[in-house]
């Protein structure tokens, strides 16, 4: 049974709102940004109904924090597009034996020979721009709809907004292409699609991905079996209360407690002791990180200190504070993905840490 964490994971808990609503986007041609804090499991949600499309859909993966420079994301474009007609590592292949690889295309020779002559362009406006529209060229001429994915989409910014200018420019004059953008930044996702100003304004349909349903990690984890080893509805409880759904930490118990269970002697159930020592083996792992959190929201006076007061840690009173500077520490917060949009920890397991150690 395949249960990671924090790696390329296919398994998804519950979401069927969220898989439904962006199926639903593709099928009406509608371009969608998702936007939730890293870990949350945006990735995977979108494999997850790209994975059913592939025999309808050209489907076309990108992902920003891959390229270090335009001209590499324009390669990462026409490796995507040609795998997306099983040929794999166009760019290396082409460049070593193009005649081989016209052989063996399914595609007519001039469909190579575009990819061919992208790769050879010095001019990188113009590079930008063959790239990017070869989903469009391809999806036309097979007639099926193209969907490009483009992960980490907060990271655009890094490349000048010339780019994000050209990017728009090129996307709004297809016809058969539909972009999901996924974006881990909040304050940038909100600037790129929800600024007036931003040459995305508008573009795309906006999905914001929370917690996973307290009901659907219920039920997931009473079916849960691994290798004939399940866990007792007390150690589901704590493991819900523990980490409110947020979907990297689920799964990173799971495996925890259980790897606590087989190492110890033999139960029936993983029980809520496999869970506290878990979760306790997370926090020390974790903590190196969580150190570094809080040194970054301490570096702006009474910033800790309005964090330690929503999250219920004892702290002086931040009654004196200036409303209108509280409001605004809270905005900050909140666009760092340190707080979600109710003024919740965005991550569970960092609050537990905060109430331990700060």
């Amino acid at each position: 049974m395949r249960i990671n964490a924090g790696g390329l994971s296919s398994l998804v808990i519950g979401r069927e709102i969220e898989k439904k609503t962006l199926a639903t986007y593709i099928e009406l041609s509608q371009h969608c940004a998702i936007v939730a804090p890293r870990r949350y499991g945006k990735t995977t949600l979108v494999n997850s109904v790209l994975n059913e499309l592939d025999e309808s859909h050209l489907v076309i993966k990108l992902d920003l924090m891959a390229a270090s420079s335009v001209r590499e994301l324009c390669v990462q474009m026409i490796d995507a597009v040609y795998a997306s007609h099983g040929v794999a590592n166009f760019f290396k292949n082409v460049s070593e034996n193009m005649l081989e690889l016209i052989s063996r295309f399914k595609l007519d020779t001039e469909y190579v020979s575009i990819g061919y002559d992208i790769i050879k362009e010095q001019d990188e406006s113009s590079m930008l721009k063959q790239a990017f529209e070869l989903p469009e060229i391809f999806a036309k001429k097979i007639n099926k709809k193209s969907v490009v994915f483009i992960d980490e989409f907060g990271d655009i910014d890094r490349f000048g907004v010339d780019l994000i200018k050209k990017m728009r420019s090129c996307f709004q004059q297809q016809s058969h292409s539909v972009y999901i953008f996924a974006g881990s930044q909040t304050s940038m996702m909100n600037k790129i699609f929800l600024d007036k100003e931003n040459a995305f304004f508008n573009f795309a349909s906006i999905m914001r991905i929370g917690f996973i349903d307290e009901s659907d990690c219920k039920t997931y984890l009473k079916n849960l079996s691994i290798n004939k080893v399940s866990f007792s509805s007390y150690a589901i409880a704590e493991i819900l209360r523990i980490t409110k759904g947020h979907p990297f930490y689920l799964v990173k118990l799971l495996q925890e407690a259980y790897i606590d269970f087989i190492t110890k002697p033999p139960k029936k159930s993983i029980s809520v002791k496999n869970v506290k020592l878990a979760i306790n083996k997370i926090l020390d792992d974790n903590a190196p990180f969580f150190v570094g959190e809080w040194e970054r929201i301490n570096k702006k006076k009474h910033k800790g200190r309005v964090f330690k007061e929503l999250i219920n840690i004892s702290s002086p009173d931040t009654s004196l504070i200036n409303s209108s500077y509280k409001s605004q520490m809270i905005r900050e917060l909140k666009d760092e993905s340190i707080l979600n949009d109710d003024k919740t920890p965005a991550d569970p397991v960092f609050a537990i840490w905060m109430n331990i150690n700060i």
